[in-house]
């Protein structure tokens, strides 16, 4: 491979996608275009949001014993603290909610990660479904860059909201950057004793074994969908290689049990990855 094209693999010149990230792109861009125009039509013209209803149902069902009786359509995992959290969140309007989605997208300080989004079915079916996901990558986006409110912002997340996506820059940070061990250990400790206060502990440790459905489901379009659980030992082990190759936005993808459409947002962490996180690991070895 050319000194060029492995430049270009890993950082495209001019500020524009490596050509991994940038074939992800067209690929999804491609896929997205038969999809977008429903989903943009139904956020305007009313419609389910599923998980911004799943969370007003969360918090409402705080303090009455059932927030995990988990049954169609209704399927919360979260902690507890954080179905707390959104009883705050929804007091927001959800169109509020669906702005603030497009509102954090100037942070990733790139016209065509903005346009990508914009135009890519992943962002509008988390403002469709009224969930997180885009916040938690442009945390994760400027954790890798190192600034702390995202990534003191990206931890909290990995604890509140438990997804496997989330643990390959979780771990990468914990590991590279030493003084975050010890404020991360402290919350951690925090919210354990608050779910153990609010007896919640083995109601949600069950809840987050219990994903069965989702691998069935009809928007799961990982590779969990065709093998089950087969995935799973292929998926950790590709995704230890990709965060040790500093591929965190792929790691991220790699180790999740099943992909929703949402969770190809963290391929945005793939803009800093290979390139950002290598030089920030070297500095920190």
């Amino acid at each position: 491979m050319s000194d060029r094209l492995r430049r270009a693999w890993h950082a495209g010149p001019n500020g524009l996608p490596s050509l991994p990230l940038a074939g992800i792109l067209t690929v999804t861009a491609a896929f997205s275009l038969y999809s977008i125009v429903p989903i943009v039509e139904a956020v305007f013209t009313g419609y389910y949001a599923f998980d911004w209803e799943n969370f007003v149902e969360a918090a409402a069902r705080l303090g009455q014993g059932d927030l995990y009786e988990i049954e169609y359509p209704y399927a919360f995992r979260w902690s507890p603290v954080a179905a707390w959290i959104l009883g705050v969140v929804t007091l927001l309007p959800l169109w509020v909610w669906q702005i603030l989605h497009v509102a954090v997208l100037p942070l990733l300080r790139s016209w065509w990660l903005v346009a990508a989004c914009l135009v890519t079915y992943p962002l509008w079916f988390d403002i469709q479904t009224g969930n997180i996901m885009i916040f938690v990558a442009v945390a994760g986006f400027w954790a890798i860059r190192e600034n702390r409110v995202a990534t003191a912002l990206f931890l909290g997340l990995t604890v509140l909201v438990p997804r496997p996506l989330m643990l390959p820059l979780a771990a990468w940070i914990l590991w590279y950057r030493p003084t975050w061990r010890m404020p991360f250990i402290l919350f951690l400790a925090a919210h354990t004793t608050l779910v153990v206060v609010m007896g919640y502990g083995p109601e949600w440790i069950s809840a987050l074994l219990t994903v069965e459905t989702e691998f069935a489901s009809d928007f799961n379009f990982g590779p969990s969908q065709f093998i089950g659980l087969a995935w799973l030992p292929i998926g950790i082990g590709l995704a230890a290689w990709l965060t040790w190759r500093n591929r965190l936005g792929l790691a991220s993808l790699a180790i999740s049990p099943y992909w929703l459409p949402y969770y190809f947002l963290v391929l945005l962490l793939e803009r800093y990855s290979g390139t950002q996180a290598a030089r920030t690991a070297s500095e920190d070895r």
